[in-house]
């Protein structure tokens, strides 16, 4: 038999114990605010792989408090930095400032592709796509031929309504790449006011690779409207390529018709 102080000490003990399972009281949680402003330093910590933690913390987050701070972070050394910055604003597409969608829109020429597509996603989750097309026409009017050629493949890549006025802009340029992604952005567009200029450039444009493209994406959009301008490119152009296409964009309005 235990001594007596020893046993008191045991159902003490355990009353303490068992008393404690019950009776803690758990922390609050903190508020985003609170966790958002804890992350923001680590945005220019040393290590890289912290920096873009505390990015991709900030999306989840997604308090419009850390909108400045990855603002910034689009211009980190680190391309993954940078990209998961992009991805964060994205995730708070809704609340970005136009200083932040100018920040995107100039890492539009990111020298990483993975940065480039990360941008080009945020943007496509912004619903101020009013103020988002001043900022693009704005910043391809000042940019130079490559940022130019760059802004215009970005946006190929999405259907935002706003791009139709670009890509006419895009047409005038000299750079036969800017033109061609131009006229493929017209096509994935869709707008059916797109059409007449596809059918200028497949007959005009000096560029074998404007011609072709006009014809696949003739083929993809088109109708029977189309079937004499195609007809007439198979005709005159002397390139097989072009030839090839608009023979592929016949085909494809016939099954269509």
């Amino acid at each position: 038999m235990l001594p007596i102080y020893i046993h008191s000490i045991v159902v003490i003990g355990a009353f303490c114990f068992f008393g404690l399972i019950g009776c803690v009281i758990e922390s609050p949680p903190e508020t985003a605010e609170t966790v958002t402003e804890r992350l923001i330093p680590l945005l220019t910590n040393p290590q890289p792989d912290t920096r873009r933690t505390a990015a991709l913390s900030l999306g989840k987050i997604g308090d419009p408090h850390g909108i400045p701070a990855l603002a910034l972070a689009l211009s980190d050394p680190d391309d993954q930095v940078r990209q998961s910055s992009a991805w964060a604003l994205g995730m708070m597409a809704d609340s970005l400032t136009d200083q932040a969608l100018v920040a995107l829109v100039q890492h539009l020429t990111d020298p990483s592709d993975s940065v480039k597509r990360a941008v080009v996603l945020a943007l496509g989750r912004t619903t101020v796509q009013e103020e988002l097309f001043l900022v693009l026409a704005e910043a391809y009017a000042i940019s130079t031929i490559d940022t130019q050629r760059t802004i215009i493949q970005s946006l190929a890549h999405f259907d935002f309504p706003f791009s139709y006025s670009v890509y006419l802009q895009a047409l005038e340029s000299p750079d036969s790449l800017t033109r061609q992604s131009a006229i493929a952005g017209l096509g994935e567009l869709g707008d059916p006011r797109g059409l007449q200029f596809l059918r200028t450039h497949l007959l005009q444009d000096p560029s074998v690779g404007v011609r072709s493209e006009a014809a696949y994406r003739l083929g993809k959009r088109g109708t029977s409207v189309d079937v004499p301008t195609l007809k007439e490119a198979m005709e005159t152009d002397p390139t097989p390529n072009v030839h090839f296409w608009a023979s592929w964009a016949l085909v494809q309005i016939g099954q269509n018709t």
